[in-house]
């Protein structure tokens, strides 16, 4: 007989953003099939924080569950969790970027966009840099952001 771990348990537990009952490991980690977020223990110490594996934060899933909106992170947000991921990507018609964090030799980030399709990469100094002088088809990707979709970290 195999010893068992309470790391090993399942716990059926509410899920942080809909209430609904789910299935959480220890750490309170556990995906809701319901509302789609994916709980963790960590979220709910800083719930205004954008903390993995989300991009955006738990009080703002709660937000936009209570009014019915999908889970979708502004581009404030989507910054966050660039630091925190080092990656992430969106599609805009039909073409992914993937937009990473990059480092010099002094360790200072830069920030690199990569159009999937004609393979070209732009870089900018930092989050301002790049708010404000990022575009896609001669547009300001600040201007475009609620045309994006698949809004994720960079799998």
């Amino acid at each position: 007989m195999k010893n068992k771990s309470i790391y090993d348990e399942i716990f059926d537990k509410p899920c942080s953003v809909c209430g609904k009952i789910i299935k959480k490991d220890i750490y309170d980690q556990g995906s809701c099939p319901y509302c789609k977020w994916k709980n963790n223990h960590f979220a709910e110490i800083n719930p205004n924080n954008v903390l993995y594996p989300n991009l955006i934060s738990l009080n703002k899933a709660r937000k936009l569950y209570n009014e019915g909106k999908p889970f979708e992170p502004n581009l404030d947000e989507f910054m966050e969790a660039l630091h925190n991921y080092s990656e992430t990507q969106f599609e805009y018609k039909g073409v992914y970027y993937a937009v990473e964090l990059v480092f010099n030799n002094n360790s200072e980030p830069k920030i690199s966009l990569y159009n999937s399709q004609t393979k070209e990469t732009t870089f900018f100094n930092n989050d301002e840099d790049f708010i404000n002088n990022a575009k896609i088809d001669g547009k300001l990707l600040k201007d475009i952001w609620e045309e994006t979709t698949d809004r994720y970290w960079l799998q």
